[in-house]
């Protein structure tokens, strides 16, 4: 091995001709190639640029506001000053619509109204809505061909005159195009100019210093073994310079290390019998790790139940008087993770972990059960019974939470599994609070659910229920209801298919009870497909009598994000010859929102194939109007809840009117449903809503009633 003062010609050499090399790129085309080639010289010229320019944008915006009301001031005065001239010259009572027409030649007012002590004249275009002269004028509303009414109170141009005129604006939008591009080139040059001035200092005091540094650099890695041949003096005294002397001193200690080589061998093996212990050690911790939850800190499920299964083993003499599990849930979680952010949840999620953990003494008594679900081991006291203490948890748990100096409000519902009533194992214990919570969050007004006999009757009940809904699905023992649909002279334009269930024996089942367990269970694929196939049967049925409105179906979450939905529909609207314009599919705002991309795409393949689309119970969802006005619907349907009030109610009505408003402005058709009286009706048609729907029209009923219905409408 060669020593690491040994002196050799070559690498000396090397530098000197690197800075020959860098000494004939000082061109003009040779420093803007180094200049644009420096990734940091880039970004820095770029941030300076473009923070120039949005300087200059901040500055033009106050200044275009000003400047367009100076000139509709101008405009206004030059009109003003017209009309005082004419009022002063003229003799009362000696206007005339002549002298009223040459002063409209000759000013910028395309129509005058004066009203005077003894005559009242008006000639030219009508003045509307004038404004007051003295006013903002770039605030008040013009008329469509840009000209501004403005109004004058008696006395102000002339004693007794009453003065209304409207002023020719059309010169303002040129003149104001003019000024933004004067401001916006004056704002480019500067801009340009200072970026140049950047570039140059950056050349200078950076790029130069950096590109002879990364030479050296570059020769000394490429020759390890004489790290001092590239020693040089630092050339500067600011930080550059530093730099150099902490690279010289590098050099030098990598000359020192070398020497030390044979010395770092035999350390290395040592490193290495460390680094395996280490490693080992490392791995204890993992699997300890494993055990808990990494954003709160408490035990997960799976320690939680070793650790209750390890407590329910302990002799009775060793528990408490009263013992619970407790299982506590956020309600509307997702909510407060949409609209304030992950971040902040998880910090919500962390503090009411720490909560939870100041009522538990044992950290393997309170764990994150996944998601915004917790789990907690109450152990009551003669002097605090569990009631009491469950109390105090949720009361702790739901005190408002201050995250950056915003306060979030958190509600809870919890459920509860009181041993050895409930169960004497953790595993039965845990899932039968995990029932009372999940009841508790169906149940409103209740915030603490405790499990009991009749929670166990419901849950066999409800297996019974799924056992019988397959049944009935595979059996075909469901039927389809039909409930018109009225346009506002009270013709049937279409009909809403609604699915019924007779259950045999246990008699009529609600929709809103089996059509929640077709989801969970995954039956609402093989359902919903069946009643599309129906539905679009009996239109077929219709139209060949002659019907020419459409039929709605309702499509649920799970369909929605099916890919092949839009493909079946296709193939039996052609099956049974329906035109696509004659079936609707009604989705409602929650399962428009559970995945927006998804039914975003679903529901512009149904457009794309001409199929009606209507967001139902509009205005009880969570919807987003920035995603609703992408979405390629043609109806909105607005919920029972905000028609029953009508017309009494001022909020629904209110709600209404803005609900109709606001669908006509995304042209799209209004239709009402839960009509019930006539009064409804009335007042929603005296709205502009388009189309009426409910019990004072007829009751969702079976397919035969359809020409009964059809005579009475």
């Amino acid at each position: 091995m060669k020593t690491v003062v040994e002196t050799q010609d070559a690498p000396a050499a090397q530098i000197q001709g690197s800075q020959q090399a860098t000494g004939k790129a000082r061109g003009l085309i040779g420093w803007w190639k180094r200049f644009v080639g420096c990734r940091l010289c880039r970004n820095l010229t770029a941030a300076s640029f473009f923070a120039i320019l949005l300087i200059e944008m901040v500055i033009l915006i106050p200044s275009y506001r000003n400047y367009e009301q100076d000139l509709l001031r101008q405009r206004v005065d030059v009109a003003a000053q017209a009309l005082t001239t004419l009022l002063t010259q003229t003799e009362p009572g000696g206007l005339s619509e002549n002298a009223l027409q040459r002063l409209m030649a000759q000013s910028p007012l395309e129509g005058i109204v004066i009203k005077g002590e003894t005559q009242d004249l008006a000639t030219g275009a009508a003045v509307d809505n004038p404004g007051p002269a003295s006013g903002e004028l770039r605030d008040q509303a013009r008329t469509a061909s840009g000209n501004l009414a403005v109004n004058w109170p008696s006395g102000v141009l002339a004693p007794g005159y009453r003065v209304q005129g409207l002023v020719n604006m059309n010169q303002i939008p040129g003149e104001l195009v003019a000024f933004v591009f004067r401001i916006l080139g004056l704002s480019l040059l500067i801009a340009v100019f200072v970026t140049l001035v950047a570039m140059a200092v950056v050349d200078r005091m950076m790029l130069s210093p950096l590109l002879r540094l990364r030479g050296r650099i570059s020769l000394a890695g490429d020759d390890a073994e004489h790290p001092l041949e590239y020693v040089r003096a630092p050339e500067r005294c600011d930080e550059f310079g530093e730099v150099e002397s902490a690279f010289n001193d590098l050099l030098r200690r990598n000359a020192s290390y070398l020497s030390r080589l044979h010395e770092l061998n035999s350390e290395l093996d040592q490193l290495l019998d460390e680094r395996t212990r280490s490693l080992r050690r490392t791995e204890q911790e993992l699997e300890i790790r494993t055990l808990y939850d990494q954003l709160t800190g408490l035990a997960n499920r799976n320690l939680f139940e070793e650790q209750l299964e390890r407590f329910f083993r302990l002799p009775a003499a060793q528990h408490p008087a009263t013992e619970a599990l407790m299982v506590v849930g956020l309600n509307d979680f997702q909510t407060l993770n949409g609209l304030a952010g992950h971040d902040i949840g998880d910090r919500v999620l962390q503090e009411v972990a720490r909560r939870l953990a100041g009522f538990s003494s044992d950290h393997g008594h309170v764990a994150r059960l996944g998601g915004d679900v917790f789990g907690l081991l109450v152990q009551g006291t003669d002097h605090e019974p569990v009631e009491t203490r469950i109390s105090k948890i949720i009361e702790a748990c739901e005190a408002p939470v201050v995250i950056n100096g915003h306060t979030h409000e958190c509600e809870f519902s919890a459920g509860v599994a009181v041993a050895p009533l409930d169960g004497q194992d953790a595993r039965t214990l845990l899932s039968h609070a995990e029932i009372a919570m999940h009841r508790a969050k169906k149940s409103s007004g209740t915030q603490v659910q405790f499990f009991a006999s009749e929670l166990g009757e419901q849950v066999q009940r409800r297996k019974a229920l799924v056992r019988d809904l397959k049944v009935a699905v595979e059996r075909e023992q469901l039927q389809l209801h039909y409930q018109p649909q009225l346009d506002e002279a009270r013709r049937i334009v279409g009909y809403e298919a609604l699915l019924r269930w007779q259950r045999p024996a246990q008699g009529f089942v609600s929709p809103g009870e089996f059509i929640p367990l077709a989801e969970e269970t995954g039956l609402i694929r093989q359902l919903g497909d069946w009643v599309l196939e129906q539905a679009v049967a009996q239109l077929s049925g219709w139209v060949a009598e002659g019907f020419k409105g459409r039929v709605a179906v309702n499509v649920s979450a799970v369909q929605l994000n099916d890919p092949t939905l839009s493909q079946r529909i296709a193939e039996l609207l052609q099956r049974y010859r329906v035109e696509a314009g004659q079936l609707e599919l009604e989705i409602t705002e929650t399962a428009l929102m559970e995945n927006i991309d998804c039914a975003l795409s679903t529901l512009r393949q149904f457009r794309a194939q001409g199929l009606l689309v209507a967001v139902d119970d509009f205005g009880t969802g969570y919807s987003s109007l920035a995603y609703l006005k992408m979405l390629p619907v043609s109806r909105i349907k607005i919920d029972r809840a905000f028609v029953t009030g009508l017309p009494g109610n001022h909020q629904d009505a209110a709600l209404c009117r803005s609900i109709i408003s606001m669908a006509h402005n995304m042209e799209c058709e209004v239709i009402a449903e839960g009509v019930e009286t006539e009064a409804q009706a009335t007042w929603l048609t005296g709205a502009d809503c388009d189309e009426l729907q409910g019990f004072l029209f007829g009751k969702p009923a079976p397919a035969r009633d359809h020409a009964a219905l059809a005579r009475k409408f």
